[in-house]
C-alpha cells in the first residue's frame, strides 16, 4: 500500500492561523471546513451579540462534536446491518450449494 502524499497548510478559523498536514488530495476539503467553519462562526457573531468568542468557539465546538458522535453511530449501525447481511447472503450462497 503506497503512501500518500502529505501538504503543509495554514488555515484560518475565526481570525486564528495555524497549520495543519492533510494529503495532498484533501486540499480542496481542509478549505472547504475552513470556510464552513468561519460562515458558522460569522452567523453566530450575528445571532449572540453577547457571547464572548471563547463562548462562540465553545458552541461551535460542540455542533461539530455532537455531529461526529452522530454520524460514528450511524456509521457504526450500518457497518453492523452491513455484516448482518453479507452473513445471511453467504449462508444463502452455502445452502444453495448442498
Amino acid at each position: 500500500m503506497m503512501k500518500m502524499e502529505e501538504i503543509n497548510m495554514e488555515i484560518n478559523i475565526g481570525d486564528e492561523p495555524f497549520r495543519i498536514k492533510v494529503p495532498f488530495d484533501n486540499q480542496d476539503m481542509a478549505r472547504d471546513v475552513e470556510a464552513e467553519a468561519n460562515r458558522l462562526l460569522n452567523n453566530w457573531r450575528k445571532a449572540f451579540p453577547k457571547r464572548t468568542e471563547k463562548g462562540l468557539l465553545a458552541m461551535m465546538v460542540y455542533q461539530y462534536a455532537s455531529h461526529y458522535k452522530q454520524l460514528t453511530a450511524s456509521y457504526d449501525e450500518a457497518s453492523r446491518i452491513g455484516e448482518e447481511i453479507l452473513k445471511e447472503l453467504k449462508d444463502i450462497a452455502n445452502s444453495e450449494k448442498e
